[in-house]
């Protein structure tokens, strides 16, 4: 099974999560709703063949993964935003998303940085409504966005990242195979297994990435594409006010190695 959002390996790593894969049996509705473009009809996906999709019922386990969780990260909002397929960061132009479904039609703004805001809708839900974006399913796709106000441009606060996980987790775990869905299940879901690391990317390129809390600090092991780096999620020894601090490729030859960060006040 393919999944931008993960790449799944019994005690390898795990890639970040980006939802550009639908489920096969939604591809008749895609198709469906690129009828009623060209007959005119209320669903605007701008004439495009097989669009990326969602079932709002299972985004909807995302909202509930983030009020559960919400602790981690308790002045934080959940925003989602959108990746192109390679990773990169999205451009807004032209993005239309929607939740469209027999009697559900309501456009999703999305802001100038490619992020939108789920809604809650009951509506949605009865109607067995989609989350329709006005892309090809394998060009683009969405993951969690978390963040708690005070955290540096260049960090990332820990329980910001552990309750991203959460969400992501809430969403696509149907998407596993269920002897991997039964065993990560046993230990709480994805973000609590011994068998699996979490592997975030940033858009821009990395130098290092820096583990701090307090006086202490820990260098975090770069992927080969100086793109991504491990997340020590389940390590308890870091709290959740520890911050990921960001030393990218094109600040280097004029900025020194970050020092140790103080956690944002909770």
């Amino acid at each position: 099974m393919k999944l931008h959002w993960l790449t799944l390996a019994m005690g390898l790593a795990l890639a970040v999560p980006i939802w550009a894969q639908a489920q096969e049996q939604k591809q008749e509705q895609a198709q469906a709703s690129d009828a009623s473009v060209e007959s005119g009809e209320k669903v605007q996906v701008s004439g495009v063949k097989n669009p990326a999709l969602r079932p709002y019922r299972i985004m909807a386990r995302g909202l509930d993964a983030f009020g559960k969780h919400h602790a981690l990260a308790p002045q934080a909002g959940l925003r989602f935003e959108l990746w192109n397929a390679d990773g990169s960061v999205a451009r807004a132009d032209g993005l239309g998303l929607r939740l469209a479904g027999e009697k559900t039609d309501l456009a999703l703004p999305v802001d100038a940085d490619a992020t939108f805001v789920l809604p809650r809708s009951q509506e949605a839900l009865d109607d067995d409504a989609d989350l329709v974006l006005n892309r090809k399913k394998d060009q683009m796709g969405w993951r969690p966005r978390v963040r708690s106000p005070g955290v540096p441009a260049d960090a990332r606060r820990l329980g910001d990242m552990r309750l991203e996980c959460e969400v992501a987790w809430a969403v696509m775990k149907d998407q596993v195979s269920f002897v991997l869905r039964t065993a990560m299940s046993a230990v709480g879901g994805m973000c609590h297994s011994p068998m699996t690391a979490l592997s975030y990317r940033t858009a821009k390129r990395l130098v290092s990435a820096t583990l701090v809390s307090g006086e202490r600090s820990r260098p975090l092991k770069l992927g080969a594409d100086g793109h991504t780096y491990i997340v020590p999620l389940r390590d308890k020894a870091w709290d959740d006010e520890s911050l990921i601090v960001y030393r990218f490729a094109d600040a280097a030859v004029t900025a020194p190695a970050p020092a140790a960060v103080a956690p944002a006040a909770p």
